[in-house]
């Protein structure tokens, strides 16, 4: 047994691999393996959390200790086989230096995740806005986050770009709708007062608005004048913030066919 445990699998000067060595190394790889998937197992697999925002945050801490037991397990991995990781680490030190300038941006993303993770201002679920895209989050990672938008598609952000920039986040308060608005123009032979009106009927008969909310009224306002048509304005709340889009969408429709019904024409 001994003879098998000292057999040489690979040599190189005054290197040599035993099965000693890699049985090491396999062994030591199996306990990070088991460590980490029992540690997955208790942390997002808990009955008492069960909130999508508390999932993405046990999400994000296995990732961080994901990172951290593997680059133990790795030097420890090489240690066992022979290699020592001080060795290697000053004999590449002017690559690492070349490197450390290199990920920079990298290390600035990872720890605006970790920041992301204890403070919690943006979690799994959120409907942002950013850089002028509305999107939902679904993934919050180490580096970066996706986000899927209206348009169905997952765009990757880099994680420092919600701590440099400014970030509106229409669910961190879920409980509170949000204001949105939509503008008509009608010719300046309309009648102003039935078209204000007709644009507080049909935001009532729609489902997805708040009605009678002293602290989120609905309004039709005279805006803006131009030099072909009055410009209208309706500001409403929902909670569809995702969704705001079809709702101004059914608002629109309603509104123009109430204006033709009543013979009131719509500016060019």
């Amino acid at each position: 047994m001994e003879e098998f445990l000292q057999y040489k699998i690979f040599s190189l000067g005054n290197y040599s691999l035993t099965v000693t060595r890699l049985l090491g190394a396999i062994l030591t790889w199996l306990l990070a393996s088991i460590l980490l998937r029992t540690f997955r197992r208790v942390l997002l697999r808990s009955e008492r959390l069960e909130h999508i925002s508390d999932k993405g945050r046990r999400y994000s801490l296995y990732l961080i200790a994901q990172y951290f037991v593997w680059i133990i397990a790795v030097a420890v991995m090489m240690e066992v086989i022979g290699i020592h990781v001080s060795v290697v680490l000053a004999g590449s030190a002017a690559l690492l230096v070349g490197l450390g300038l290199g990920v920079q941006q990298i290390f600035r993303d990872i720890m605006s995740g970790i920041f992301l993770l204890f403070e919690g201002t943006i979690e799994v679920g959120d409907v942002l806005l950013l850089d002028g895209q509305v999107g939902k989050v679904t993934e919050i990672s180490l580096r970066s986050s996706k986000l899927l938008t209206r348009d169905g598609h997952i765009m990757i952000v880099p994680n420092h770009k919600f701590i440099t920039e400014n970030v509106l986040n229409w669910t961190h308060h879920d409980q509170f709708p949000s204001r949105f608005s939509i503008t008509v123009g009608a010719s300046y032979d309309a009648p102003e007062f039935q078209v204000r009106d007709i644009m507080l009927e049909c935001a009532k008969k729609h489902a997805d608005i708040l009605q009678n909310d002293p602290e989120h009224l609905i309004q039709a306002r005279l805006c803006d004048f131009t030099d072909e048509r009055m410009i209208f304005e309706l500001v409403f709340w929902t909670h569809r913030r995702f969704e705001a889009d079809a709702v101004r969408s059914d608002l629109r429709f309603a509104i123009r066919e109430q204006l033709q019904a009543a013979g009131i024409g719509m500016a060019k």
